[in-house]
């Protein structure tokens, strides 16, 4: 499998979340990547290695937002429903949705440089993009309303030509 870094540019368009609870149960079951303690570990792992390495101003920006994350986990008493997202790309309609639900955690290539190993397995971190199945199954549903819209026109006509016709049959029966 060819690399994530090779194929994907550029790769600062990605971004995972993480999602707290309630608004966890909104996210797909397919665009988690962890969840539960899981997000802890990966979490306090991360923090570490950011932490050791605040050379830089990108550096020391990810270390901020690493401790608003880390205080934000640390008032949860359960883990159990928070959840890193995979990486969505910021053009997606996806991105927009689950940027409102959940907070900015990693960048895919900020990600890439903590964890090399998963730079081969892109179906396992990087979301599956459905934007194009949506637009096919709204022609689809619109197809079918103005389906539905003639047969109701139609039904529609034949109830006023039915109105009509009773009509004359009474004028016609009072001379």
């Amino acid at each position: 499998m060819a690399s994530i870094k090779s194929d994907i540019a550029p790769l600062d368009r990605f971004q995972s979340f993480i999602v707290f609870e309630p608004a966890s149960i909104r996210i797909s079951d397919n665009d988690i990547l962890y969840i539960g303690n899981n997000v802890q570990t990966v979490f306090d792992e991360t923090f570490e290695k950011v932490s050791l390495l605040q050379n830089d101003i990108k550096m020391k920006i990810l270390l901020n937002k690493f401790q608003k994350l880390g205080n934000m986990l640390s008032l949860l008493e359960s883990h159990d429903n928070v959840i890193i997202t995979k990486f969505f790309d910021r053009i997606w309609r996806r991105y927009s949705y689950v940027s409102h639900l959940g907070e900015s955690f990693f960048s895919l290539d900020v990600f890439l440089d903590f964890f090399p190993k998963f730079d081969n397995q892109a179906d396992t971190i990087i979301a599956q993009r459905i934007d194009a199945h949506v637009d096919e199954f709204d022609e689809e549903d619109e197809d079918e309303d103005e389906d539905d819209k003639d047969e109701e026109d139609k039904d529609k006509e034949d109830k006023d030509k039915e109105g009509t016709d009773a009509v004359v049959d009474n004028e016609e029966g009072s001379r």
